[in-house]
C-alpha cells in the first residue's frame, strides 16, 4: 500500500498549508537525501525517482536496508526523541523530493484518521522488518533470492523487479557473482525472467515460492 495513504484523509487546505511549508529540491544519482548520523527531524516524500537507504558491514561492505520509490516516505526513526539515522539516503537516479519538518508531521497527527493510519503504516513496516530477518537467515543463496524477488514483486505491486545486480546482491547479503549464478538457475527453470539489463519478470510465483519454502 502507497504511504500516501497516510495523508489520504487530510483535508486539502491543511495540506497544502503543509506543502507550502515543506522544502522541495531534485538531487542528482548519488547525492544525499541525508547521511548516517543526521538527527531524524522530518520525513522525504519521493515524488518520483528512486533512493536506498545503505549502511557498511564491518568488512566495508555496502547493506542495503530498503529502497523507496515515487509515493513513497522516508520517516524511520522519526518518533524517537533525540534519534539519529543509522544509515544514509543515496539517490539511485534523478530524485524528486519534499522534506516536511517533524513539527508538521506531529500536528497532523491530532486528525484521528490520519493517526489510525500512522498506525496501520508502522506495522506494515514492522512486519516487512521480520520479513527481512527471516529472508536474510535463510542459507541457501537460490532459496534467499527467490524470497527476496518475490517480496519486492509484493511491495512495488509488480510482477517485474527493476534493481540493478550490485543492488540485489547488498540487499541480501551475497555476492554479485553468487546472485548472477543463481538469476541464471531461476531462468532455467523458467521461474523468471531478463527483460532488461536491470528488470527481472516473475513468471511462477508459486514456483518461487516453493524454491523459497525448500
Amino acid at each position: 500500500m502507497n504511504s500516501l495513504t497516510v495523508i489520504s484523509s487530510v483535508d486539502e487546505e491543511r495540506w497544502q498549508k503543509i506543502m507550502d511549508a515543506a522544502v522541495r529540491k531534485k538531487y542528482r544519482k548519488g547525492s544525499y537525501l541525508f547521511r548516517e548520523g543526521d538527527p531524524c527531524d522530518g520525513v522525504y516524500l519521493i515524488i518520483s525517482g528512486k533512493a536506498k537507504l545503505r549502511t557498511y558491514d564491518a568488512d566495508g561492505r555496502e547493506e542495503i536496508a530498503g529502497i523507496f520509490w515515487f509515493g513513497e516516505v522516508i520517516w524511520e526513526g522519526l518518533f524517537i526523541e533525540g534519534s539519529t539515522y543509522p544509515y544514509d539516503a543515496v539517490c539511485l537516479e534523478t530524485t524528486d523530493c519534499c522534506r516536511i519538518p517533524r513539527e508538521d508531521l506531529e500536528a497532523l497527527m491530532g486528525d484521528p484518521a490520519v493517526a489510525v493510519e500512522v498506525i496501520r503504516l508502522l506495522s506494515r513496516k514492522l512486519r516487512a522488518a521480520n520479513e527481512r530477518v527471516l529472508l536474510l537467515t535463510t542459507e541457501d543463496p537460490k532459496a534467499r533470492l527467490a524470497g527476496f524477488l518475490l517480496r519486492q514483486s509484493k511491495y512495488a505491486e509488480s510482477d517485474t523487479v527493476v534493481m540493478r545486480l550490485e543492488e540485489i546482491s547488498a540487499s541480501i547479503h551475497l555476492r554479485p557473482e553468487t546472485v548472477s549464478r543463481k538469476i541464471r538457475e531461476l531462468e532455467r527453470e523458467k521461474l523468471i525472467a531478463k527483460t532488461g539489463q536491470s528488470s527481472i519478470k516473475l513468471l511462477d510465483f508459486q514456483g518461487l515460492r516453493d524454491t523459497y519454502k525448500s
